[in-house]
């Protein structure tokens, strides 16, 4: 028996969706929901008000969004422009839009930026190359 999808998804999610956005299977793209997991993971994190966080993937920023809430600085690198254009648009006029910096394009392609952490639910093809990058990073 085939499984069905279920309706329930979070308000951002149903946003992008009315947008008309399809996630790009290629990107590996896949939106955390569930606000426990991603309070679970800021916990771990153990983020303090002076770090600045590099996100990897933020999708439409619902792990950003609570990052912003906890350190000075957020670095979030996105390959996707529909995705960065979804962040922007949920931080703009808000407290949290000059604690963001946006990097449009492939984490791996370019040159890491200072960070004391970083915190990400990113894509699995590229969780084994980016640790290796982190592991060569100063």
């Amino acid at each position: 028996m085939p499984k069905v999808k279920s309706a329930k998804s979070s308000r951002q999610h149903n946003e992008i969706q009315k947008q008309g956005i399809q996630f790009n299977k290629t990107f590996g793209q896949h939106i955390l929901k569930n606000p426990l997991v991603v309070t679970s993971m800021i916990e771990k994190a153990a983020l303090k008000p002076s770090d600045v966080a590099l996100e990897i993937g933020p999708g439409t920023g619902n792990m950003t969004v609570k990052l912003l809430e906890k350190v000075k600085k957020v670095v979030a690198c996105e390959v996707d422009p529909r995705m960065v254009a979804e962040l922007q648009k949920r931080v703009q006029s808000t407290p949290f839009q000059a604690k963001l910096t946006i990097f449009q394009g492939d984490v791996l392609e370019r040159e890491l930026p200072f960070f004391d952490v970083c915190v990400a639910n990113m894509p699995y093809q590229i969780s084994s190359p980016f640790v290796f990058k982190l592991l060569l990073h100063r």
